[in-house]
Formats: C-alpha cells, sequence, structure tokens
C-alpha cells in the first residue's frame, strides 16, 4: 500500500514510502521497545495517579499539596506537548523518547526523596515533563515509522499493551506499600527499567520503508 509523502520533502526528489504491514510490524524491535516504553509509562503514570496523596503523605505533605502537584504537572505536561512535538520535527523519533523516558527516570528517582516543597514541585515538573514527551511519541510513531496503510491495527495492539499495563500499575505499589511499608524500593526498581528502555529507544533501529516508486516496479 502507498504510503504518505514525508513531511518536509520534494515530492519531485522523495517518492511516498510504501507502507509495513502488521506482521511486519509485530516482528520489528521498533515496535516492541516502543511499545513496551509507551506501556511502562502507562504502569508508572497510573500507579503513581491513584496513590499519589498517599505517597505525599508518607513524606509528610497534605491534601492541599497533592492538588498543587497535580495542577503543575498538568500545565506543565501540556506545556511539555508543544516541546515534544516541536522537537519531534527535527530530531529523529528515538531520540525524542529517550529524552522522554529520561526525564520519567528522573522523576522516579527525585521522589523518594521530597522533603520539602521545592522538591516536590521539582518531582511535579519532572513528571509533568515526561508524561508531554511519551504522549507525543506514543501518537505520532507508529505512522511516522510504519506508515497509515496498517495504522489502526499497529496502533490498536500497542494501545492494548498500555492499557494492560495500566491496571497492573496499582497493583504493584499496592504491593510494594503492603510488602515493605514504603513505595520507595518500587519507585527504584521502576526507575532501573525506565533507563533500559529508554536506551534502547535510543539505539533501535526504525524499519526500512522502500520508496513507493521502486516496490511498485518490483515484480
Amino acid at each position: 500500500m502507498k504510503g504518505a509523502v514525508l513531511d518536509g520533502t520534494d515530492d519531485a526528489e522523495h517518492a511516498a514510502l510504501e507502507d509495513i504491514s502488521f506482521p511486519n510490524a509485530m516482528r520489528s524491535a521498533a515496535f516492541w521497545v516502543f511499545a513496551v516504553a509507551s506501556s511502562l509509562f502507562g504502569l508508572v503514570y497510573s500507579g503513581i495517579a491513584l496513590f499519589n496523596q498517599s505517597i505525599l503523605e508518607e513524606r509528610g505533605f497534605d491534601a492541599e499539596t497533592y492538588y498543587q502537584v497535580l495542577v503543575i504537572s498538568t500545565m506543565v505536561g501540556l506545556a511539555a506537548n508543544f516541546g515534544g512535538g516541536l522537537l519531534a520535527t527535527r530530531v529523529p523519533i528515538q531520540r525524542v523518547m529517550g529524552i522522554g523516558m529520561a526525564i520519567l527516570a528522573a522523576a522516579l528517582l527525585l521522589l523518594p526523596g521530597v522533603e520539602t516543597m521545592r522538591g516536590v514541585m521539582a518531582y511535579a515538573v519532572t513528571m509533568g515533563a515526561a508524561g508531554g514527551v511519551v504522549t507525543v511519541v506514543f501518537f505520532s510513531v507508529w505512522g511516522q515509522v510504519f506508515g497509515r496503510g496498517h495504522l489502526g491495527r499497529i496502533q490498536g495492539a500497542a494501545q492494548m499493551m498500555t492499557v494492560f499495563a495500566s491496571a497492573v500499575g496499582p497493583l504493584l505499589l499496592a504491593s510494594a506499600i503492603e510488602q515493605t511499608g514504603s513505595y520507595n524500593s518500587m519507585f527504584y526498581a521502576l526507575a532501573g527499567a525506565v533507563v533500559v528502555l529508554g536506551v534502547a529507544c535510543w539505539v533501535v533501529t526504525l524499519p526500512a520503508r522502500q520508496p513507493w516508486r521502486e516496490a511498485a516496479a518490483r515484480p
């Protein structure tokens, strides 16, 4: 199937690219790296969102602080949507996701040591920025990497993984507090997993897509 012409290119010089089929997308490392990274973000975000007030209370902060964190994270996330989208037009999508995962890891490592309002605000800004960047990548990477011909099935498969992971996140944090009396061990473990996936996003090779005219000329 014929793909879309690359943004910012001259159609006289750059033919449209052939779309990658759903089975071939499932066999590519890029699909799994981006899907698992997005799913891990969903796991982290859903777990922290559900227990955010409890997490802050564990560190001596009241409900008012929780609402401040919610507002700041939301506003920063919206700004990061714009910044992430702009960044994605200038650097490879793998790098953008790697940056988003690095920011997420920083937020997870900040949270266990939060003791002051300045620390809380730093955490809120960092988590909001991570969410903004990762969200932009999730909704743009599938069409950019695999084409639009099978976009529904490819993105749907990734979305299914994120939904499942989002359901698991609160269970993991609940298990951590029940077994250890603190969320910290889970934050450190998740930060390690985020770093690994961030590196994988940074270095993963995107599948090659043949120019449409070349593909059509093949017997």
